[in-house]
């Protein structure tokens, strides 16, 4: 039973892929045309990455733009974290986000 008034609290999970010197939020294009509109790439920048229908976006100011996004629209955050402590991530090897 809710309580009359109570929020209800949306979330989204979303993958993190840690390598030992970097950690990159896996985000789908989609997903982010619905946050950010059709012109989303305006608000990422070149470090963060993409392969097909997917963005990795760098720990810091990328994925904090999210995260941003993501509470202006009342949904928390979900983490599902995949560490690799011992090599680097092929993440560092797709292309870069390019501009628009």
């Amino acid at each position: 039973m809710t309580t009359p008034g109570a929020q209800t609290t949306k979330t989204l999970t979303f993958e993190v892929r840690h390598d030992p010197g970097h950690a990159w939020v896996k985000c789908s294009k989609k997903r982010l045309v619905q946050f950010f509109g059709e012109h989303w790439r305006k608000h990422f920048t070149p470090s963060s990455f993409e392969k097909g229908e997917y963005v990795y976006l760098e720990e810091d100011k990328d994925a904090s733009t999210l995260v941003k996004r993501l509470k202006e629209n009342g949904i928390t955050p979900v983490w599902r974290s995949h560490y690799n402590e011992t090599k680097f991530s092929r993440i560092r090897n797709y292309p870069r986000l390019s501009p628009i």
